[in-house]
């Protein structure tokens, strides 16, 4: 057993995206450059308290957590490697893949010798032309460096789609634990408490995970509404057992082409592998028995701005319409026309900000002058297959640069377009007022974002109505696609064991191409 004075090595990275495969716009280097891709000193820097991890999102994230556990703890010494993010998309180009692999793995070769090892991923990325989930392959490939006795902590979003490469090489497994995300730096300090207190001998994790059908219940399977509420209050309980090291619950991201895909749990024990096991069924029946208890109900967009029109909570602010088949914080584009053609049918009264991806036409806008009227037609993203919607006299009201590239705001009456050279995200309000706009002023605005918006407009937005159009999110694909096993509750099914070994052991990719042809 090792002295918890002894002193530690232990190296820290991050390889994270979350991908679509319906989106016809691929991941490429440029999009981790653009948000996220920093080493060495500079993710030093960043991952002090003192530092901004994640600009322009979160100041504080995993590998901030993940050193003040080391700091905490003592005797520890933290070895930055890569750090790379992009906001969800497609699926990584290869080349792009291998370049941030090899990165992150030469830094590590030079780190060594190492005690242990922290790596802040998603588990549902995709690339282009491999076969093996890229976690499970990043995996591999740092164990090969490092060796048998070097002692892994993996840190996963709780939409990960867990499987056996995702699980075998991790000492210490953890996963988010709110939905919408706000726990990313308490997610790395757990990771890192473990690992350290693993690495010490101080507990002896053993491993116990579960896989059930895809769900497409749950509520909102937002943490601390019901149905969820009291699935996430039971795993922290579990946690508070000193013989209990971890319980995590999967989700998983939808939009994806892997055959095994569905829910998953894990627990981790401190050497004690039945109860392991026994939690493990537990927890995944209580996830399990959300199956059957649906979504909020969903409008089209003409509905949903009747019922914006006679809304009350219009007074006290902005109602929120989410764009549900086009959302671009899972993978899509971002370039849906649908709800911009319904508002200039049936809308116009309406005081609406909407973001849509469309490069021509920002490109087609770029010297026009603020002030200029332009009859200008609205596209969305290229090859997605939006209507084009004609804007007549529109006026350019403001440009601006940012994280989005170019974008410029179009007026026509009170419809307020935010055309966007790169895929929109504007969960915080300042998207909206780099334009000149203030998010409380409007009467509805659009978003691109299933839950973390609300964390920024808590105070702003009081309604949200959910919207089904047409895009690379659309759930009715989710209800409709084949899967390795039937899903619930589209499918009667009791009980989540007769699927739980053959989704285990299900090829992590399908053999076919992925789609990215819409509906």
């Amino acid at each position: 057993m090792f002295s918890a004075k002894r002193p530690l090595r232990i190296a820290y990275g991050r390889l994270f995206h979350e991908a679509n495969a319906y989106s016809p716009v691929a991941t490429t280097l440029e999009d981790f450059e653009r948000f996220h891709l920093m080493s060495g000193d500079a993710l030093e820097r960043a991952s002090s308290l003192r530092g901004v991890e994640l600009k322009s999102f979160m100041p504080h994230a995993e590998l901030t957590g993940f050193r003040q556990a080391a700091r905490l703890a003592g005797g520890v010494t933290c070895v930055p490697l890569e750090s790379a993010m992009a906001v969800p998309g497609g699926p990584l180009a290869r080349a792009c893949f291998d370049e941030l692999c090899g990165r992150l793995l030469a830094r590590l070769e030079r780190a060594l010798p190492l005690d242990g090892v922290y790596l802040a991923l998603h588990g549902s990325m995709q690339v282009e032309g491999l076969d093996e989930a890229p976690e499970a392959h990043l995996l591999r490939r740092v164990r090969e460096v490092v060796g048998a006795s070097v002692k892994i902590a993996v840190s996963y979003d709780l939409h990960a789609n867990l499987s056996e490469g995702l699980v075998a090489p991790a000492t210490i497994l953890t996963a988010y634990r709110t939905n919408p995300h706000w726990d990313l730096a308490p997610t790395g300090y757990r990771a890192g408490r473990r690992l350290i207190r693993a690495i010490r001998g101080e507990i002896t994790p053993v491993h116990a995970w579960r896989k059930l059908p895809m769900v497409m219940g749950g509520g909102t399977t937002i943490d601390f509404l019901s149905p969820m509420r009291g699935v996430f209050r039971w795993m922290r309980k579990l946690e508070r057992d000193p013989r209990v090291v971890s319980a995590s619950l999967f989700m998983v991201h939808p939009f994806t082409d892997a055959e095994q895909i569905g829910w998953a749990v894990h627990v981790s024990t401190d050497g004690d592998r039945g109860l392991a096991e026994e939690l493990a069924d537990r927890l995944a029946d209580r996830a399990w028995q959300t199956r059957e208890i649906a979504p909020p109900p969903m409008r089209d967009a003409a509905a949903a701005i009747d019922e914006v029109r006679a809304s009350r909570w219009r007074k006290l602010g902005p109602v929120t319409l989410v764009d549900v088949d086009d959302v671009v914080g899972a993978g899509a584009p971002g370039g849906n026309t649908h709800v911009v053609r319904e508002l200039l049918e049936r809308g116009r009264d309406v005081r609406a900000y909407v973001p849509v991806h469309d490069p021509a036409l920002v490109d087609a806008l770029r010297d026009a002058p603020v002030g200029a009227s332009r009859d200008v037609v609205l596209a969305g993203t290229p090859g997605y297959g939006m209507p084009a919607v004609k804007l007549a006299r529109a006026r350019v009201a403001a440009k601006a640069e940012g994280d989005f590239g170019l974008v410029v705001r179009l007026d026509v009456d009170a419809l307020r377009i935010v055309v966007a050279e790169r895929a929109p995200l504007p969960i915080h309000p300042s998207f909206w007022s780099a334009v000149g706009l203030s998010a409380r002023a409007a009467d509805l605005i659009v978003q691109k974002n299933f839950f973390h918006y609300r964390m920024f407009y808590a105070l702003t937005s009081f309604q949200h109505i959910p919207v089904v159009t047409d895009g690379a999110t659309s759930l009715t694909r989710v209800r409709d696609q084949e899967y390795a096993v039937p899903m619930a509750p589209k499918a009667r099914l009791d009980d989540w064991r007769p699927f739980d070994a053959r989704l285990r052991a299900a090829r992590v990719r399908r053999s076919r191409e992925r789609e990215i042809a819409l509906r």
